[in-house]
């Protein structure tokens, strides 16, 4: 049972000190916000430097021992896009053996391989005599390039130029260039969850109960971020930036609307009764949720083919940092929903309304100001932010499925309380922190135990910091937004 606790953060505004105290703390929070967003741009300015697809060069280079003798050393020169045709490499090394050193070119032909493919698997060869025989090419896909044994060997005899190794905007040892690529790692599920305890902690200011719900709403924005892809591709849009912008759309639309229909049905009748009520609510519409999804949507997962998933070199060395363009947009997008949040919605009315009703909302009734107004608004407000959530959990990595929400769920309470119950900065903060641990224990240890070590810090935190992070000491009493 989650006891009814005060309000905290914006929702405390009866001290002039302690409202200049959170004033600080928000505007601190937003210029750190505003500092990651700049730490960004040139991460963004190096996708379209970097034209050449590492994973592909890696195949490209890894065939080069098959087509060549046994007792040759292979020197890559230089690997260049193909100019004939985008998307193929162009690869010119030299062969040094028993007949002498001599220059070559090798062209690697990629695209899809099934119906169903992401476009990126090796279609064709092409060397100085020509196409390579389907027969030929077959036999090197299935038995070399298919065995990581004669891969393995076949490295040995491959060295690579100076000019053909890539280049990044650094040059890191491995130590230093594991921990960013940690951190790069991190991006996605840390605004993932930043966005679910944004939505958690709106409703709590509100009515001082935990809301599970939120990751099941982010479930449908995920089914609404996939439909609204489907539809662009529909009607002939092939580019990803119409099939990201529609998603998106949708998914924000599917979010509000289920937002502003469960606020009003279910949590306005119940905002002014005990707890239980609301927190079996929650667990109810989890369920009917999941239930409603998977009789109208089926059972099994659904997946989007990747988007914007050509990885980028951000720093090279002995071990490479990449990035992809869609995981710099998904943290642009959740960057801009936070900004917005803190920093724009309290210059709005919902935004003043939601603090009065927060503070006070018998004051704020008399004043004329509906509580019940405001948190219908709200909740379609939250709906948003997890929809946005569930969007950006589709276009970075494609897998959705109607039981997800629960996981999802419990995350955004976790980094909700981590951050500091009831503060929107906290929540922020508590969702990067939770994205952090979660990619962190990924990196180290595997993911079978991931998902109890990142619920663990619930644990953790309401032992040794119940106030979380960010959060403020508890204030004896609260008004009923209902009254």
């Amino acid at each position: 049972m989650i006891r009814r606790g005060p309000r905290r953060d914006l929702s405390q505004g009866s001290s002039p000190a302690r409202a200049r105290g959170e004033g600080r703390g928000a505007r601190a929070a937003l210029r750190h916000l505003v500092a990651v967003l700049v730490l960004l741009v040139p991460l963004a300015l190096l996708g379209g430097c970097a034209i050449v697809d590492p994973l592909s060069r890696d195949i490209c280079v890894q065939a080069l021992p098959a087509l060549e003798a046994d007792d040759a050393r292979i020197t890559v020169v230089a690997v260049d896009p193909d100019p004939a045709k985008e998307g193929n490499l162009r690869i010119s090394y030299r062969v040094d053996d028993r007949a002498g050193a001599r220059r070559k070119v090798l062209i690697c032909a990629f695209g899809r391989d099934t119906p169903t493919g992401d476009g990126r698997a090796l279609i064709g060869l092409r060397d100085h005599h020509g196409d390579i025989g389907d027969a030929r090419f077959y036999m090197l896909r299935r038995f070399w390039l298919g065995d990581p044994a004669a891969v393995a060997e076949g490295a040995s005899r491959v060295a690579m130029a100076p000019g053909a190794l890539p280049r990044g905007l650094l040059t890191l040892q491995p130590t230093a260039a594991r921990l960013l690529q940690g951190l790069v790692d991190a991006t996605a599920p840390a605004a993932l969850y930043a966005l679910l305890a944004l939505g958690c902690t709106l409703i709590w200011g509100l009515v001082g109960r935990v809301v599970f719900v939120f990751g099941d709403i982010a479930m449908l924005g995920a089914y609404g971020a996939l439909l609204g892809a489907l539809v662009a591709k529909s009607f002939g849009a092939a580019a990803a930036g119409p099939l990201v912008v529609l998603a998106v759309l949708v998914a924000v639309a599917v979010g509000a609307s289920w937002g502003a229909v469960l606020g009003r049905i279910v949590f306005v009748p119940l905002a002014a009764g005990p707890a239980q009520p609301v927190l079996i609510a929650t667990v109810g519409l989890s369920i009917a949720l999941q239930e409603f999804v998977a009789r109208s949507q089926g059972a099994r997962d659904r997946f989007l083919e990747p988007l914007l998933d050509h990885p980028r070199l951000v720093a090279d060395g002995p071990f490479t940092v990449m990035v992809t363009p869609m995981r710099l947009l998904v943290v642009a997008l959740a960057l801009a929903a936070t900004v917005s949040v803190l920093a724009v919605l309290p210059r709005t009315r919902l935004g003043r309304d939601w603090r009065a009703v927060a503070d006070d909302a018998a004051t704020a009734r008399l004043f004329g100001v509906d509580p019940d107004r405001v948190l219908i608004a709200s909740f379609a407000l939250a709906s948003m932010l997890a929809a946005l959530a569930g969007a950006i959990l589709t276009l970075a990595y494609g897998g959705t499925s109607f039981h997800m929400g629960t996981m999802l769920g419990l995350k955004a309470v976790v980094a909700a309380v981590v951050g500091g119950i009831g503060s929107l900065p906290g929540a922020v903060l508590g969702g990067v922190v939770v994205g952090a641990v979660e990619a962190l224990w990924s990196a180290v240890f595997g993911i079978e135990w991931r998902d109890p070590a990142v619920l663990s810090l619930l644990v953790v935190f309401l032992v040794f910091r119940p106030t979380g992070l960010l959060g403020l000491p508890e204030r004896p009493g609260r008004c009923d937004p209902r009254r």
